[in-house]
């Protein structure tokens, strides 16, 4: 049987959570935007290059 690890935040760890949550939520939100915003980025570097 291999080793087992388990892990677990800390407390100061655990305090973070809810700006993680806020940064998924906000990214669940948007993320037809940020797809946008990634293919214009990505069209405009392409015609600068070539």
């Amino acid at each position: 049987m291999p080793a087992w690890v388990d892990y677990q935040l800390t407390p100061l760890g655990e305090s973070l959570l809810p700006v993680q949550r806020a940064i998924k939520a906000w990214a669940e939100t948007h993320i037809a935007e940020v797809h946008e915003a990634r293919a214009r980025y990505d069209d405009a570097d392409a015609r600068q290059c070539g």
